[in-house]
């Protein structure tokens, strides 16, 4: 098959004389190239006209600072100094320069950025309207030779977690620097440097530790346990609150080493005898007790402060009179004791682990009972929202009395069951043959009275 196609037509090209584009070239306007320069912009800056620089020219400087610097070494330092003078008040120029310097002090040198220009930074971080600044603080950290440190402390004074601090800087430095990743393993070190932190930092604290891996929050926690003292923990139950809710029980315990284990037992307690003693120093403030009364308040308060290492939890009943009078002065998980006809007391139940203790404070009787730590025992006794006196009394339990010489013989009595004092607790004087009758002389009538109390409480429930 033969094909035969069209072809096109096409003009000739029109003969163009060299002379006639010499011609048109001279009817154009003049124009000249500006070529950037170190010392173009440097006279600028010294004749005053620095706003009349471009961002072109500017960009030029910054990347060429280094070479010229080694060419006018004389002159190195007044004229970086000259340009930091500049950025206080161009903003433009400002965020190049810190951005630059942010990659400088994180190790990307490369980036070609003058070391002039790096040692001159206090010329521009130093000026009050500049100074307060978070990218200028940022950098002031980054070039310190605890830069984690540093940077955990800013967070700190920001009140802001991590995340909340790449967040607000994004944009204006480069987030992407290792060390805005790495200084929260600086969090607890620097918070452990606090001597008396406000409530506000700790709930930074929290924050920051909620934020971190598991891994990172096992060694902050292990470090914070071991180099806080207990004052500071006994002042903030925020934080042992939190610590208790997510290391007490479950496998973050295991993960925990043995002294941060033991420093958590001693703070749970701490917190939890605080309660108790702020309960009895209310009772004996408020309450018009005869003075037998207020002396055995006093001997139980200093008798379980040997105990203050062991305590789980604790829950407090009052009796009407004693909410009335003392109001809502105690916090933590206080209720109202359900009246049955007993002798006004209060009633505190201790959690030590694997028993519960109760102590009557007033009233005949005015004994403390000791339960093992079971499901029902625990229901009963934290989980109920109403009790009375006999009620508790009805559950059994062993029994413990208080009278003459009783601190001696219950230690004895909790160190059987594993209750053990604190470390610190100095041992108990052996009494006298002499004592000991005495005591025995005014136990049988108080084991009298609590066998007819125990008859009375099963008879009412």
């Amino acid at each position: 098959m033969n094909s035969q196609f069209y072809i096109p037509f096409l003009p000739e090209t029109p003969q163009c004389s060299p002379n006639q584009l010499i011609q048109l070239a001279s009817n154009l306007p003049d124009a000249t190239i500006s070529i950037p320069s170190v010392d173009k912009v440097l006279e600028a800056i010294e004749q005053g006209k620095a706003d009349r620089v471009s961002k072109l020219d500017w960009i030029y400087c910054i990347h060429a600072k280094a070479q010229w610097d080694q060419q006018n070494i004389d002159r190195c330092r007044k004229t970086s100094a000259a340009i930091w003078k500049v950025a206080i008040s161009n903003l433009w120029l400002q965020h190049q320069l810190l951005w630059h310097l942010a990659l400088y002090y994180s190790g990307h040198q490369e980036q070609g950025l003058a070391k002039s220009l790096a040692e001159s930074f206090d010329i521009f971080a130093n000026s009050d309207l500049v100074s307060h600044l978070l990218p200028v603080q940022i950098i002031r950290a980054l070039c310190s030779k605890q830069a984690g440190r540093e940077l955990a402390k800013i967070a700190c004074e920001q009140r802001i977690n991590r995340t909340e601090l790449i967040n607000k800087i994004k944009g204006d430095l480069p987030i992407w620097i290792p060390l805005f990743s790495r200084f929260i393993e600086d969090i607890t070190p620097y918070f452990t440097t606090i001597r008396s932190p406000t409530q506000q930092q700790v709930r930074w604290l929290l924050s920051c530790l909620d934020e971190m891996s598991d891994s990172q929050q096992i060694k902050a926690v292990n470090h914070l346990l071991t180099n806080v003292s207990n004052d500071i923990a006994s002042n903030h139950s925020l934080l042992v609150d939190w610590l208790r809710h997510n290391y007490r029980n479950g496998e973050n315990w295991y993960k925990l080493s043995d002294p941060a284990r033991q420093r958590l037992r001693e703070w749970i307690g701490g917190i939890n005898y605080g309660d108790f003693q702020k309960l009895v120093n209310l009772i004996l403030n408020k309450l018009d007790l005869e003075n037998f009364e207020s002396n055995r308040l006093c001997s139980r308060r200093d008798f379980w402060a040997n105990y203050s290492n062991r305590f789980e939890r604790l829950r407090i009943l009052l009796p009407k009179t004693s909410q009335i009078a003392i109001g809502y002065q105690i916090q933590g998980d206080v209720d109202l004791l359900e009246d049955d006809g007993s002798d006004p007391t209060e009633v505190c139940i201790f959690d030590f682990g694997e028993w519960f203790v109760v102590e009557f404070f007033r009233g005949r009787g005015s004994e403390t009972r000791l339960f093992p730590k079971n499901s029902r025992n625990e229901q009963i006794l934290f989980g109920e929202s109403t009790l009375s006196v006999k009620r508790i009394r009805c559950l059994g339990g062993d029994r413990h009395d208080h009278v003459y010489l009783w601190q001696v013989f219950s230690h004895a009595w909790l160190a059987d069951k594993g209750i053990l004092p604190n470390l610190d607790t100095q041992p108990s004087r052996n009494p006298t043959v002499h004592q000991l009758q005495e005591r025995e002389h005014k136990f049988e009538p108080w084991k009298r009275e609590i066998e007819r109390l125990e008859r009375e409480a099963k008879a009412y429930v």
